[in-house]
């Protein structure tokens, strides 16, 4: 169903884009070369993604607080003992641990509001599991124009900002 309307033409050049290395594309020296790199960790740019101008500041504080774990999930207050270690299911009652990745992308309940999201964009991809990850991979989808990031940024941090009030 995905791929119903997709029109292949033989003229039309189809290839990947490997976004470490646009230019040359993948090879496996740049990949070991992107994962060994101390210096510059891959998420080096995530937190400068959180202040975004167009973005509320109390939603901007939010973000930063969730990809920091810092939010008041079930796991963090068991961890800091403010719960007891017995109270940690889902507020969903699902039976998965509550945790800030579960509540916004593996619960049953509120994974399928992402789903809308992206079925309103048109965007269909796997997403990660992982929040940092997945705020990378879909504010910085290859192909699209630096308003698009933009705009996906704005989507991203308004998402979680619903899900979590």
């Amino acid at each position: 169903m995905l791929l119903h309307n997709i029109v292949l033409k033989d003229q039309v050049l189809d290839r990947w884009r490997w976004l470490l290395d646009p230019i040359n594309g993948h090879s496996v020296k740049g990949t070991y070369h992107f994962l060994t790199l101390v210096d510059a960790p891959p998420e080096r740019g995530l937190f400068d993604d959180v202040w975004h101008k167009q973005v509320s500041s109390k939603v901007s504080i939010f973000a930063w607080r969730l990809l920091r774990n810092r939010l008041p999930t079930k796991d963090n207050l068991v961890r800091r003992q403010i719960l007891h270690h017995d109270d940690t299911v889902c507020v969903t009652v699902c039976g998965s641990i509550e945790t800030a990745d579960h509540l916004f992308f593996t619960c049953d309940i509120f994974s399928r509001v992402w789903f809308l999201v992206l079925h309103w964009l048109h965007l269909y991809f796997v997403p990660p599991i992982e929040i940092r990850c997945h705020l990378l991979q879909f504010c910085h989808l290859a192909g699209l124009s630096r308003c698009a990031h933009s705009f996906l940024r704005i989507i991203w941090f308004s998402y979680v900002w619903v899900i979590w009030k």
